[in-house]
């Protein structure tokens, strides 16, 4: 299941990776063909620079959202399989220490409690029956 899940999530990787260069190369033809208008003439200087900066601010919010979308999918997709994922190494070894601190914390607790012998248990037993025959 984990092969599953790290397999969609480089398929996933791959195919935004894909995505960005693709929205680069775009940017990059666009670039090149509005230097090219403002070189001849058919769009003026401040125009083409306008254009730009507007194509290169919309671009890089679309890759700010794409690669946030992409972190919520694998996140998620992380999450909903983990539940379903056998534990890892690292999870059982902070398990492991954290028995052994339970335990520790349980046999300084007992250490701590005098322990009452059975003959001191049955004697405060007769003492409390002795204290109900009175009359």
């Amino acid at each position: 299941m984990a092969e599953l899940a790290e397999h969609l999530v480089r398929l996933m990787r791959e195919s935004v990776n894909a995505s960005m260069e693709a929205a680069v190369r775009f940017q990059q033809q666009t670039w090149q063909m509005v230097d090219e208008l403002m070189q001849r003439g058919v769009v003026a200087k401040e125009e083409g620079k306008r254009l730009l900066d507007e194509w290169t601010r919309r671009t890089e919010a679309f890759q700010n959202r794409m690669e946030e979308k992409h972190r919520q999918w694998e996140e998620g997709l992380r999450a909903g399989l983990g539940r379903y994922l056998p534990p890892s190494r690292k999870d059982l070894e902070e398990l492991h220490r954290k028995l052994d601190r339970l335990m520790t914390n349980i046999q300084a607790i007992s250490k701590k409690r005098p322990k009452r012998r059975a003959a001191e248990r049955k004697a405060g037993k007769s003492k409390a029956k002795a204290g109900r025959k009175r009359k």
